[in-house]
């Protein structure tokens, strides 16, 4: 098919969109990310071979729409991550918060985290190795990771759990050699997550202002990093409080370092670095 030229997308059509967006996702499109939307945009109507965004915009209205939706949410979501990415809260997580979880855990030997906003698997990845680290954790325990996000094209990279060498340059040597397993394809080296690290993540698409409702706790920690940013205030209290109830009592939340629960939420303690305690005991939720 020959590719049309488009012209750039209305401001009409953009607030359209930026609408869709809001009451989907609740993510909250700048004004200045206009012509970046169109761009890439203009790839989904070639391959629909739709004429123009508005006729985008009713196609995605349609219940014939409702997959192309997906579509959707991975062009308006971001991926940008990497392995142990914002150094000093892992570093904070492994000295100090991970001891303690591992500590109150120590009968049960069950530990529970959620990575929110998961992207292509680094972050769910990076803790679990570092919870493997934990002195007297072993095969033993029972331990789960939740990873989840709205992007389906970066979950299908975080399940198949393999990266280029420059995606593992922030992975300790040590934890390389231990937890990777190094293959070659196409004369480039590639590294895959070995499967007793991987069979311990739950990889599932979750939409966190309409799904979220649907999981149980209790949860040791939670992580959602610079996803919080995107939200409206509203958004972000409903959001918060959900992870209130999930977290158990004396749980963490882990948010990005340019992230704050000042005016939004006053049941938790900032600890350090973005990272919050459930102030007050809850009821536990599911097993």
């Amino acid at each position: 098919m020959q590719h049309r030229i488009l012209s750039e997308i209305s401001e009409k059509d953009f607030d359209l969109f930026r609408s869709l967006v809001k009451r989907k996702l609740g993510i909250s499109i700048r004004q200045g990310k206009r012509k970046m939307l169109g761009l890439k945009l203009s790839r989904r109507l070639q391959d629909l071979d739709l004429s123009s965004y508005f006729d985008y915009y009713r196609y995605l209205l349609k219940p014939e729409g409702a997959r192309e939706l997906r579509h959707l949410i991975n062009i308006v979501t971001i991926d940008q991550t990497g392995f142990f990415r914002g150094e000093k809260q892992f570093e904070i997580l492994r000295e100090r918060f991970l001891p303690e979880i591992v500590r109150r855990k120590i009968e049960k030997k069950r530990i529970r985290i959620w990575s929110s906003g998961c992207s292509t698997g680094q972050e769910p990845y990076s803790l679990v190795m570092l919870v493997y680290e934990m002195d007297n954790v072993d095969i033993s325990w029972d331990i789960k990771i939740l990873a989840t996000d709205a992007n389906t094209y970066s979950l299908k990279i975080a399940y198949l759990g393999k990266y280029r060498g420059d995606q593992v340059a922030g992975v300790p040597p040590a934890y390389l050699a231990k937890y990777f397993r190094k293959e070659s394809k196409g004369g480039e080296e590639v590294f895959r997550i070995k499967e007793s690290l991987k069979e311990r993540l739950i990889f599932r698409r979750l939409n966190l202002l309409v799904s979220i409702n649907q999981l149980k706790g209790p949860i040791d920690l939670i992580l959602c990093r610079n996803v919080m940013i995107y939200f409206d205030s509203a958004t972000k209290k409903k959001i918060i409080d959900q992870f209130y109830r999930l977290l158990e009592p004396k749980g963490y939340l882990c948010l990005g370092l340019s992230e704050s629960l000042l005016g939004i939420d006053d049941r938790f303690a900032l600890i350090e670095s973005a990272i919050y305690r459930k102030k007050t005991p809850g009821s536990n939720f599911g097993q």
